[in-house]
């Protein structure tokens, strides 16, 4: 058996509308897309979305390292996300750590390495 592809699957109210999202946040490229299961594309990584969800917000293990975290806030805010907690260092991890939700009600976090 051989693994062709490794995918993150979300759950989203609006698959146009999270697809959306983390095109304009994040720089991600559409692969498949339709209105209830959309795949997007970024460095070999396969974020999924699929409909039938709900905006209720939850926990999804989905992470972001990013090479400006304050601009990665402003965007998910400027997108209809919202950045539930404010980036702060974590010594010790290093990193600069945020936890953001998008406009399904999805959690997810977003990391800058920082200098050693």
């Amino acid at each position: 058996m051989k693994v062709t592809k490794t995918y993150f699957m979300l759950m989203a109210a609006d698959v146009g509308r999270a697809a959306s999202f983390y095109k304009k946040v994040f720089g991600l490229k559409p692969g498949y897309e339709s209105p209830d299961w959309t795949e997007l594309v970024q460095n070999g990584t396969t974020v999924a979305l699929h409909g039938g969800g709900t905006t209720a917000e939850r926990d999804t293990g989905l992470g972001f390292y990013v090479d400006d975290i304050e601009a990665a806030c402003a965007a998910v805010a400027s997108s209809g996300g919202r950045v539930v907690k404010r980036p702060e260092e974590r010594p010790g991890e290093g990193i600069t750590l945020a936890t953001a939700v998008d406009t399904e009600g999805n959690r997810f976090s977003i990391a800058e390495p920082t200098p050693r």
